[in-house]
């Protein structure tokens, strides 16, 4: 009998030894698993396929446009570096939150080195159009084990689909979900009236910048400027130009007649009050060259502050040039009130400034 309970007791310990090792084989298993899962793959705006550490924790931003796509879902603080546009919103009184953070040089020409110190796990730069380009900066920061994702944030047409990819990376789904939903709120109250215009009815705009007789290409996604008039349910005044933007003759704005006239501004964030902006609308209603041009002639010129038209904020433009288009179409709906609970509630500004006159 205790010769038949040692190998009984043998047995079991055999068996539980057994049991033991498929245990820490399984655990190792899902620790590969779990290790693997730590990157995640996405497409960024230049389409290209990369893989990217998830979740995403340090960043550095070579424009300001993703440091104000990254407050509005809560995810700033993992902003480790910037540009000096993004400094410049700092200076401005826009991104205080980021005032310690050091500076990486400028969009055009990144210092690579003070990059590589800060040791991010992600670049965040434009996709294309504005050198140097992701692939180019991935070359110089692929020796780091540095990854590169091209988001621009200022075209309407892709603002969405950008906002879902930095909240997956960032793993802050659920913040860009209500992120966009609040844009969605204010779209699909312009998006159901403007697909009742038909193009015959649409009214031309020639768009200037802050620059006397300076306008935006609409051939390409260029500025994003002509895709926002179009999104706004409005007609740019030079589709077949590729340009970004270039000058134009004031005869042949006057040939191609123009319905409405915007006119771009630096101001807004810092006006205390509308004096330059009447003096902007001001000197367009007087130019005679323009005159005889259906804009002037019904008084439907517009100066409108880039904080609204911008850069990032781009994804404003077709609510505030939907309402001056076809104002009797939208008789309830505020742009201000929009930009306002923007501010307020994702950027956690004070409103205040000047934004559109009249």
């Amino acid at each position: 009998m205790n010769y038949l309970s040692k190998v009984k007791d043998l047995m079991a310990i055999t068996i539980m030894l057994g049991l033991l090792m498929v245990a820490v084989s399984t655990c190792a298993l899902a620790s590969d698993t779990n290790s693997a899962s730590k990157n995640i793959t996405i497409v960024d705006s230049a389409n290209r396929t990369i893989e990217v550490p998830y979740p995403v924790e340090r960043v550095v931003v070579l424009w300001s446009n993703t440091a104000k796509e990254m407050r509005a879902i809560g995810a700033v603080d993992r902003i480790v570096g910037m540009d000096q546009s993004t400094k410049d919103e700092v200076d401005k009184g826009t991104l205080p939150e980021l005032a310690k953070v050091p500076v990486v040089g400028t969009q055009e020409e990144p210092n690579y080195e003070k990059i590589a110190e800060l040791k991010p796990d992600v670049v965040i730069c434009l996709s294309a159009g504005y050198p140097p380009e992701p692939d180019a900066i991935q070359a110089k920061l692929q020796p780091f084990g540095i990854k590169v994702v091209g988001l621009d944030f200022y075209r309407t047409e892709v603002w969405f689909n950008e906002i879902e990819k930095l909240g997956k990376m960032l793993d802050k789904e659920k913040e860009a979900s209500e992120y966009a939903d609040f844009f969605h709120s204010y779209y699909d109250q312009i998006n159901g009236v403007l697909a009742t215009i038909p193009d015959a009815e649409k009214k031309s705009v020639y768009f200037e910048g802050a620059k006397k007789y300076q306008t935006y290409g609409g051939a390409g996604y260029g500025s994003g400027i002509p895709n926002m008039i179009r999104a706004s349910g409005g007609k740019d005044l030079y589709p077949e130009r590729e340009e970004l933007a270039f000058e134009v003759n004031p005869e042949d704005v006057a040939k191609r007649n123009p319905d409405v006239i915007f006119k771009g501004t630096s101001l807004g964030w810092k006006a205390e009050n509308d004096t330059e902006f009447k003096s902007l609308r001001d000197e367009i209603l007087n130019r005679t060259e323009l005159a005889s041009t259906n804009a002037v002639k019904n008084g439907q010129v517009y100066v409108i502050s880039f904080d609204v038209v911008g850069g990032a904020s781009k994804k404003f433009g077709p609510v505030f040039l939907a309402k001056a288009l076809y104002p009797e179409k939208f008789p309830t709906l505020d742009p201000l009130a929009f930009y306002r609970e923007y501010l307020e509630t994702f950027q956690g500004l004070k409103y205040k400034g000047i934004y559109f006159y009249p």
